[in-house]
C-alpha cells in the first residue's frame, strides 16, 4: 500500500478520551447507586472441601460474622457484588482523575495551534506537521501508477467524473465514492506475499483519519470457480494484514442477489467519513 498516509496529528485521540469520560461518569454513576442499596457489612468466604460457607460481617470488631444459610445465599450475593462494585468504582474514579487531567492539557496544548497562530509571512517557509486537508488529499491524489488495461471491447461503464471501471456494480462503488467525495485509486497495484500483485477494485481514503481501505467488490460468487479463486485471494489479504472492517471492505454479489445503494452508504458512512 502507498506510504503518502500521515500520521494523524487532529483531535481524534481527544475524541475517543471524551466518549471515555462520558462512559466512566455513566459507570461511576451507577456503581454509586449500586452500592448505596446494598446491604451493610462485608462477606467473609470460606472454602471447606468441595463446597464454600459465607459470612456476614456487620460489626468490624466481629471477625467471624453471621454465618449464612442457603436461604440467605441473596446476601451474600449482594455482599460480594458490592465487594466487586467498590473495586470497580475506585479504579473509575482514578482513571477519570487522569482523563479530566489529560483532557484538560489536551483542550489548551494542541500541536497544531502552533502552526495557525504563526505570522503569516513565516507560514509559508514552514513544513507543518500535518498537511492541511485539502493539500494532503492533493498530494494523495496526484501519486502516479499505471493503470490495468480495460480491453476496449469490454461495455464502457464510466463513473460521474470520468473514471473507467469494469462493471455496472463498480460504477455504483464508484459514483457513490465521488457522490461522498471520498477519494480513491481504481486497481492501484498492490503486491501481497504468496499471491503476487493485485489490484483492489478500489483504493480509499478516509481523511479524517488518514487512513487507507482496500474496497474489493466480488461480483459472481454463485460462479464456483471464481468464488474459489476468490477465496484463495482474500485469505492472501488477511495474510497480509488486511482484515473486514479494520483496513478492507469488501462486497458481495450473485445472479440472484444484487448491491444496492443503502447498503454502499452505509459502508461509506461507517468507514470512510
Amino acid at each position: 500500500m502507498a506510504e503518502t498516509v500521515q500520521y494523524n496529528w487532529k483531535d481524534g485521540i481527544l475524541t475517543l478520551a471524551l466518549q471515555r469520560k462520558e462512559k466512566l461518569e455513566e459507570l461511576i454513576d451507577n456503581k454509586t447507586k449500586q452500592i448505596q442499596k446494598a446491604p451493610k457489612g462485608t462477606l467473609r468466604a470460606v472454602r471447606r472441601k468441595g463446597y464454600s460457607e459465607y459470612y456476614w460481617r456487620t460489626d468490624p470488631k466481629d471477625t467471624n460474622g453471621e454465618y449464612l444459610t442457603k436461604k440467605k445465599r441473596s446476601i451474600a450475593q449482594q455482599l460480594a457484588q458490592k465487594e466487586y462494585d467498590i473495586k470497580i468504582l475506585s479504579k473509575a474514579k482514578t482513571e477519570m482523575a487522569a482523563l479530566d487531567e489529560y483532557i484538560k492539557v489536551k483542550q489548551n496544548c494542541n500541536v497544531l495551534d502552533v502552526y495557525e497562530k504563526i505570522n503569516p509571512a513565516k507560514r509559508s517557509l514552514v513544513t507543518p506537521i500535518m498537511a492541511e486537508d485539502k493539500e494532503f488529499v492533493k498530494a494523495w491524489r496526484s501519486e502516479a501508477y499505471i493503470p490495468f488495461k480495460i480491453d476496449d471491447t469490454l461495455p464502457e461503464f464510466c463513473s460521474d467524473r470520468g473514471v473507467r471501471v469494469r462493471s455496472k456494480s463498480e460504477l455504483m462503488i464508484a459514483n457513490m465514492l465521488e457522490k461522498f467525495e471520498i477519494p480513491y485509486r481504481y486497481e492501484y497495484p498492490l503486491k501481497l506475499k504468496g499471491l503476487g500483485e493485485v489490484r483492489p477494485d478500489f483504493l480509499c481514503l478516509n481523511i479524517r483519519k488518514r487512513k487507507e481501505f482496500i474496497w474489493e467488490h466480488f461480483g459472481m460468487m454463485d460462479n464456483i470457480s471464481y468464488a474459489n479463486k476468490n477465496i484463495v485471494k482474500i485469505r492472501a489479504y488477511e495474510n497480509n494484514g488486511f482484515y473486514a472492517g479494520v483496513n478492507m471492505i469488501m462486497t458481495f454479489e450473485t445472479s440472484q442477489s444484487a448491491i444496492g445503494s443503502t447498503a454502499l452508504k452505509a459502508l461509506i458512512t461507517e468507514y470512510l467519513r
